[in-house]
């Protein structure tokens, strides 16, 4: 229920429990009927006032919910990325130390080969180092986008929820 529609309800039920209390005390009626009805004004009221309350309580509790269940979500959403993130890194990681270890032991023996190859094969390793960072890029976008998507059905959600009944 939004700000406007709640004012609005709690306002009704105040005016229209004021105008029978009024139409209720300059009625000509014995004390005793006029004690009934005030009575019975006061139990609907009581009772219109429980209700109210109730649909507050259950309102709110729904959207709790659906935080809570996108909260949950995005908590996953990231643990994945993260998962991720970190084996492409450590995978990477020892794709280059690796070569360069490679590298070093044979650099002993290709001393002699000319420096154009070893740019090549260096060349080869940046590539590689480039095309696993650009992964890494697209995964984090991809992973952004879903976050993003999660938050935006967690908001459709609430919207839903409060313009219920």
């Amino acid at each position: 229920m939004g700000k406007k529609t709640g004012g609005f309800l709690l306002g009704a039920l105040i005016g229209g429990t004021a105008a029978a209390i009024a139409s209720l005390l300059y009625a000509p009626k014995s004390g005793k009927e006029l004690r009934e009805d005030l009575s019975k004004q006061a139990g609907d009221l009581k009772e219109k006032t429980v209700d109210y309350t109730d649909y507050a309580k259950e309102k709110s509790s729904n959207i709790a919910d659906i935080a809570k269940e996108k909260a949950a979500t995005l908590g996953e959403q990231a643990g994945d990325l993260v998962s991720s993130v970190k084996g492409k890194a450590k995978d990477t990681s020892e794709d280059v130390v690796s070569s360069l270890k490679s590298q070093t032991e044979s650099l002993s023996k290709q001393f002699k080969k000319g420096s154009k190859e070893l740019k090549e094969e260096a060349k080869d390793l940046s590539e590689d180092v480039a095309d696993d960072t650009e992964d890494i890029i697209i995964e984090v976008k991809e992973t952004a986008s879903e976050a993003k998507d999660t938050l935006a059905e967690g908001k459709e959600e609430i919207k839903e929820e409060v313009k219920k009944d």
